[in-house]
């Protein structure tokens, strides 16, 4: 559930206290080399934690930008606006206000590497940059995050090495900080989740014409059998069916985009159709864009879709709300899901062995 402002409030009020609490802890910390330091890395943004309307993060070169809408909602401009989740974007938003100096570290940028705060820009950099803008479009933090370090002396038991950016010195801070910088660590990752045992055949059209066809009429049979397979050859793993159909249980993305981003060329795309046992139909086209591939959906119902259980949805429900949300975009799909929709029947199969 994404954090209302009323709840960040409430949640901001929460946090205050745990900073004043691990301040007079860590004030009192004299524990580890170097000059400890103690206060908050940001004095003040807890109370303006409700103002935050955009959050950017740059590592090797390339930027993510999380916008608040006015109406509570984020979104990513790198991905055409996809929704990003709330609590991501909300939470690292707190940690930042939650961060607490805690010891003084280098101030010899030939040692940054080492904690992981050089310039985020370098090609093979570890570290993020983060920066917070208010409604103005004022900067309201600006920070270099590094790697992380555990088991902190004190009420703080996790810290990160932090740098200010134009400024020498960094520092070790008390507090979780997790920025990432890929888009499907901030954008609402579930695209759809169909799970693999409502799945009751699949049929998978290749661009050469090569269709692959897997059924489970039984839905107590261990493994969904795979259709032609030719004279002298069986499977060489029985879950090798099975991993198709598991194609859209926990259907999730690694980036999306508006429809038009990529082109479902004939000689280059991947048609699969997958039904379920309540008559629910999702049509998936899968195309490569560089080494990624990328697919569109789109649901529909059976004409003989049997009746919901009680107070179940009707599989016409289903598909509406699927399309609701899926229409207009297209979905950088993990590679791990894109290999099995991409499976041949010679990847499957082996030769029998003759009889003797």
């Amino acid at each position: 559930m994404s954090m209302t402002p009323k709840n960040l409030i409430a949640l901001g009020v929460v946090t205050a206290i745990a900073v004043g609490v691990a301040a007079v802890s860590l004030s009192a910390n004299k524990a580890g080399s170097g000059v400890e330091v103690s206060g908050e890395v940001f004095p003040g943004l807890i109370e303006q934690i409700n103002d935050v309307a955009k959050v950017v993060v740059e590592h090797r070169g390339k930027t993510l930008t999380m916008v608040r809408a006015d109406q509570g909602g984020w979104t990513m401009d790198e991905s055409d606006s996809y929704p990003v989740s709330a609590k991501n974007a909300e939470k690292v938003v707190v940690q930042l206000a939650d961060l607490n100096f805690y010891e003084l570290k280098t101030r010899k940028p030939d040692l940054y590497s080492r904690l992981h705060v050089e310039d985020p820009k370098k090609e093979k950099a570890e570290a993020r940059q983060i920066q917070l803008f208010d409604k103005s479009g004022k900067v309201v933090v600006d920070l270099i995050a590094g790697r992380k370090r555990y088991n902190l002396v004190g009420a703080r038991r996790e810290g990160v090495y932090i740098r200010k950016p134009g400024n020498a010195q960094t520092w070790l801070a008390a507090g979780e900080l997790d920025v990432e910088a890929k888009p499907r660590d901030w954008l609402v990752m579930r695209i759809i989740d169909i799970k693999e045992a409502t799945v009751a055949r699949v049929s998978v059209r290749h661009a050469d014409g090569e269709i692959i066809e897997i059924s489970k009429a039984n839905p107590k049979s261990r493994n969904f059998t795979l259709h032609g397979i030719p004279d002298g050859k069986k499977l060489q793993y029985d879950t090798d069916p099975d991993n198709i159909a598991a194609v859209v249980d926990q259907l999730e993305l690694d980036d999306a985009r508006k429809a038009g981003f990529v082109s479902f060329e004939a000689d280059k795309t991947v048609n699969a159709t997958y039904v379920t046992r309540d008559g629910l139909q999702i049509d998936i086209m899968m195309t490569p864009k560089g080494e990624t591939q990328w697919i569109s959906l789109k649901a529909m119902a059976l004409a003989d879709a049997p009746a919901p259980k009680e107070g179940g949805k009707t599989a016409a429900e289903r598909a509406t709300a699927i399309n609701k949300r899926v229409n207009g975009w297209v979905y950088a799909l993990p590679s791990f899901k894109a290999t099995r929709l991409n499976r041949r029947m010679a990847d499957m199969v082996k030769d029998k062995k003759p009889a003797s």
